[in-house]
């Protein structure tokens, strides 16, 4: 059976950054010609300063989306900053009641792992209508990845280059590392225990980098975790002569750790990446670089 099916209402929602009507316009006929209704809820195109509404009216948008029995799934347009405003807000009973696939990227690293720590929802990150149609149509291995999800095929990813040996399953988490780093010692972080941490990032100085990693690295589970996934970080640089290239930050910190890892995996604010599961069991072998759920 599949995720989402033709005839289906889907929802899009400004968890984020604000966003204006213009810059929807061919994600939603792409939707359309897949016949996919994709319905805009009440405060997409609200603004309360950089945000697309205030916090009350984008968690009110979310906890819609979960009370109606006729939305099939929701959709973040657009990442930027905000989305750990509405955590608080959010009726996480009904989300317990009735889970549905939350896409997103970046920004929406907060909400999605939220959704699965607080009510074990499992959502989706790499993919933003607004973001992903800037150049008006889609790329190609992201819509490859993205179908793939929609008709709920199994999913087998291959790239990046092996860090550290072995095979691991687990429930994985993570995704955009600032954004995730946001989360630490907040009710919404999960517990790092026998999970795959996935990380990205895009824009932050190596320093920067190398801090939110150690901060991770101190959150309850770390110790316990199966498996890492290094996704790209993208426009990544040095502040300052010395600091050291992403490559040397991840080779350092995961000196001592010994569990199965891969690097520059196919994921991340790149334009072409796969769509990765945020709460879903997956399953990485290491040494071949694969990644199924």
């Amino acid at each position: 059976m599949s995720l989402i099916s033709k005839n289906d209402k889907v929802a899009f929602i400004a968890p984020s950054s604000a966003i204006n009507e213009i810059e929807l316009t061919e994600a939603v006929k792409w939707f359309e010609k897949r016949g996919i209704k994709a319905e805009n809820m009440p405060h997409v195109f609200s603004r309360c300063r950089y945000m697309a509404g205030n916090a009350d009216e984008r968690a009110a948008d979310i906890n819609a989306c979960f009370i109606r029995e006729d939305i099939k799934a929701v959709f973040c347009v657009r990442g930027g900053a905000g989305s750990l405003d509405v955590l608080d807000k959010i009726d996480y009973s009904v989300v317990r009641k009735t889970p549905k696939p939350v896409f997103g990227l970046s920004d929406s690293t907060a909400l999605q792992n939220a959704l699965y720590a607080k009510a074990g929802n499992v959502s989706y990150t790499g993919f933003l209508p607004a973001y992903d149609f800037k150049e008006k149509t889609l790329d190609v291995q992201l819509e490859k990845s993205l179908m793939g999800i929609f008709n709920d095929e199994r999913q087998c990813v291959c790239g990046g280059q092996c860090l550290k040996n072995g095979a691991a399953e687990g429930v994985m988490v993570g995704g955009c590392l600032s954004v995730f780093c946001s989360l630490c010692g907040t009710p919404y972080f999960p517990d790092l225990k026998d999970k795959i941490l996935l990380l990205e990032d895009v824009g932050e100085k190596t320093y920067k980098i190398e801090r939110m990693l150690k901060q991770i690295s101190m959150q309850p589970g770390f110790a316990e975790l199966n498996g890492i996934v290094f996704g790209q970080f993208v426009n990544c640089a040095e502040a300052d002569a010395g600091d050291g290239t992403v490559d040397e930050i991840l080779q350092d910190f995961t000196a001592d750790i010994k569990v199965p890892m891969v690097a520059n995996f196919p994921y991340g604010h790149q334009q072409s990446r796969f769509v990765l599961p945020i709460g879903k069991k997956v399953w990485l072998n290491a040494g071949e670089c694969m990644l199924k759920y």
